[in-house]
């Protein structure tokens, strides 16, 4: 493996899949798009096959990865560049949120109208 490259495997509760290498350079989202073009076909993991990229979330390190985030950016989990270390990322397979509607502007409570007698 290149200086510039890091292994990474990507597990399942179902299974692993990989390692493959990445350059360090690459976002998180073409890990996302590798994983979902290399998702197997057959065994347990076949089964739970994610319909698009945007159901694939990855955990590295206890953290939700942002799709532009680069993955030489993990530094302290990747350890030196070129050594024989394989990364694990955790997937979890959520289907995207709908967009939230706009919330209705709040009403203003009218200003009571009461009076206060004190004595």
């Amino acid at each position: 493996m290149a200086a510039a490259e890091a292994a990474v495997r990507f597990r399942h509760t179902l299974g692993d899949v990989g390692p493959f290498p990445f350059s360090l350079s690459s976002p998180i989202g073409d890990l996302k798009a590798k994983l979902f073009e290399s998702w197997p076909t057959e065994g347990p993991l076949a089964g739970e096959r994610p319909a698009s990229v945007a159901e694939i979330k990855l955990i590295c390190a206890g953290k939700f990865m942002d799709n532009s985030v680069a993955l030489g950016s993990l530094q302290h989990v990747l350890g030196e560049p070129g050594s024989d270390i394989v990364v694990t990322m955790h997937i979890v397979l959520r289907p995207p949120q709908p967009q939230k509607a706009a919330a209705p502007a709040k009403q203003q409570p009218e200003p009571s109208k009461g009076c206060c007698c004190i004595q």
